[in-house]
């Protein structure tokens, strides 16, 4: 409470004979005005899922707030050919959830998109925002959520697991198991090595706390190179990077792991310049997505052996076509965009929505809310 009375504004002069004298009397007061300095909270809300009904994690719905109702669950215009025109109208939230089949696809929300005159907020059960956006939703002033959070830990554990990978030379070891030859030879720690962070949002951010947690030494790259208080009380990162000064992070870095999402602004962040300005001893990690690597440059260098190696669990072409030149390297460790799928990963991101339409009900702010401008 104490926050509110530094935040909130009264439009409007408190009557003289009425106004608070002390802070515990301030604090009592505010919370009896409430209902008039703030907009009231939404004591009812209708939902639109888009999902395959079949969809198993769809059972944590079962813990919606009261008040919120679901109006219909399906993927296509057609599952919802029932609704009436003032159903429609009626929707104030859309949650869009599921995985390959049974995910909600961005061409079917748009083809409904012009009934839902009444939406409000639209929540992705996702934290990649590229495969949903278009033109009428960014335009629009739908309030935008996603899962960001959730598969932070996942992925950083994954993104670890590929530095020691290299580390280690597990693919050494498990050729000389494959062949029965007692091959010994010398590994690395990763104690004192540089990692690199390109992207230091909530996944970098954990793959950094990790990284801390193996004595390495961190750095990252983020638009804001200044280190908040609390960043620099955590003392996780030891230098920040802009993005126009990512060759120097990459030439400083002995693993980088690239944790961006993908926008304009990061396609092909790491280029064939970056690409080219790393140690021949350097390993990239890529757990974000395909196209910000300049994959062509990298498959290049990998070949030349220019760099000791990549972990990929993102392509520009997913599924990974079969005649990709990077299944055949042997300095490449390579995942099917599974390195967060996790058998709790999509129940924990409807507990993340539930827990957010509480929060809507409430009239209290949203987590994790986008851009849908910049697109993340």
């Amino acid at each position: 409470m104490a926050s509110l009375v530094h935040h909130c504004t009264y439009q409007g002069p408190f009557r003289r004979e009425s106004t608070p004298t002390s802070r515990r009397s301030l604090l009592f007061y505010i919370r009896g005005r409430l209902r008039t300095i703030m907009p009231e909270a939404a004591k009812k809300a209708n939902l639109l899922v888009v999902s395959n009904p079949k969809t198993p994690e769809l059972a944590v719905l079962q813990q919606l707030p009261d008040g919120m109702d679901i109006v219909a669950t399906g993927q296509t215009l057609a599952d919802f050919g029932h609704l009436t025109g003032e159903q429609w109208a009626s929707i104030d939230c859309l949650l869009n959830c599921g995985v390959g089949e049974n995910a909600g696809k961005r061409k079917d929300i748009q083809e409904f998109w012009g009934r839902l005159t009444g939406l409000k907020w639209l929540h992705s059960s996702s934290a990649g925002l590229e495969h949903l956006l278009f033109p009428e939703m960014v335009d629009s002033p739908v309030l935008l959520t996603n899962a960001k959070g959730v598969y932070s830990h996942s992925l950083a554990e994954y993104a670890i697991t590929c530095c020691n990978w290299f580390a280690k030379d597990f693919a050494r070891l498990v050729a000389a198991k494959a062949a029965r030859k007692w091959d010994v030879f010398e590994v690395e720690e990763l104690r004192g090595k540089t990692l690199g962070v390109v992207g230091y949002g909530d996944i970098g951010r954990a793959t950094a706390q990790l990284a801390r947690a193996f004595r390495m030494r961190v750095i990252a790259l983020r638009r804001n190179t200044k280190l908040s208080a609390a960043e620099q009380e955590e003392g996780v990162v030891e230098k920040l990077y802009s993005p126009d000064q990512i060759e120097q992070l990459m030439a400083a870095s002995d693993y980088v792991v690239l944790a961006t999402p993908y926008t304009p602004a990061t396609h092909h962040i790491v280029s064939a310049a970056a690409i080219a300005a790393m140690k021949p001893t350097g390993v990239i990690v890529n757990v974000g997505r395909g196209k910000c690597i300049d994959e062509a440059a990298l498959i290049d260098a990998l070949r030349k052996q220019r760099i000791r190696g990549a972990a990929l669990d993102v392509f520009v072409t997913e599924p990974l076509p079969p005649d990709s030149p990077l299944w055949d390297l042997p300095n490449v460790f390579m995942s099917p965009h599974n390195a967060d799928r996790t058998k709790e990963f999509q129940f924990e991101s409807i507990e993340q929505f539930v827990q957010n339409a509480h929060r809507y009900l409430a009239g209290e702010e949203l987590l994790n809310v986008c851009d849908k401008a910049s697109g993340y």
